[in-house]
């Protein structure tokens, strides 16, 4: 125990409330969102590798570059994965209604909208973009029909 000298009051003080506001608003605030927004950065980037793939694929065995088939199945597949298909920008390194070569390739680039933050049931603050690229090949030994 402590000897206390008469007439000289301890001089610490606290101030819980203070520092605890500012700790959930300077600290834990700031992890809260990063906690919520990171699964949906994920999601983004998997969906995008996602068409990217797929959209070259059904072009490559289609023998045919057909961009609006292309775009079409890339908004399908957008709205399935649960993303705007205004969210999503779709590019074939193909002229529209060519052939492809036989051993070819076609590559996809499809670009998707990355919310910086996304508060559930709120909205999204920010944003950014990010771009996934497939080439499929096209099959060596294919017919013209």
């Amino acid at each position: 125990m402590r000897a206390r000298h008469p007439g000289v009051e301890p001089r610490e003080r606290g101030f819980i409330a203070g520092e605890l506001a500012l700790g959930i608003g300077l600290l834990l605030v700031p992890v809260a969102l990063l906690v919520v927004t990171l699964p949906t950065w994920s999601e983004r980037q998997t969906t995008a590798r996602s068409i990217a793939r797929e959209v070259s694929r059904v072009v490559a065995v289609a023998g045919t570059c057909d961009r609006s088939r292309a775009l079409e199945l890339g908004h399908d597949m957008a709205r399935n994965l649960g993303l705007p298909p205004r969210d999503i920008d779709m590019q074939l390194d193909c002229a529209s209604g060519a052939r492809l070569p036989r051993g070819g390739s076609v590559r996809a680039s499809v670009t998707v909208t990355v919310p910086a933050v996304a508060l559930p049931g709120i909205g999204s603050v920010g944003a950014w973009s990010w771009t996934a690229h497939h080439s499929e090949p096209v099959d060596q030994y294919r017919s013209f029909e």
